[in-house]
């Protein structure tokens, strides 16, 4: 049996990038009290961001291998934001916060479109579109 040393390197690029995120989003957790509304709004809100920028801007304006966009997109931004503690604070919050917990559910939605918007518009302005390496 041959080892497919391409998907290989795909596993570890994510594998690794997602230590790095998991990591980033325990410490984001601690410096904004962990599963809060407020920290899980910051990872989510930032990680639309760096998504679209890494997508659009990295990929497109700079020449990166495919694995290295997948360990930064799937693997760190996909560790680092938290769409299922999101959707636990919402549940868990509705029942004795409902006016709080609409919000939070108003603000990452809106909060990460609108960064999504603002990412691709970072990645636009850089150079241009034109490739730089």
């Amino acid at each position: 049996m041959a080892i497919n040393w391409y998907k290989l390197g795909q596993f570890a690029s994510v594998f690794v990038g997602g230590m790095i995120g998991g990591v980033g989003r325990y410490e984001i957790g601690n410096w904004l009290n962990a599963n809060t509304f407020a920290g899980t709004t910051f990872v989510n809100v930032v990680g639309c961001f760096f998504l679209t920028f890494t997508i659009y801007g990295l990929d497109l304006v700079i020449d990166l291998p495919d694995w290295l966009i997948l360990g930064l997109g799937t693997g760190v931004v996909g560790a680092f934001t938290t769409f299922s503690t999101f959707a636990l604070l919402f549940v868990q919050g509705i029942r004795t916060q409902p006016t709080a917990a609409l919000l939070f559910m108003i603000i990452n939605l809106i909060g990460g479109f609108a960064t999504a918007i603002l990412g691709y518009i970072a990645a636009r302005l850089m150079d241009r579109g034109k490739k730089i390496w």
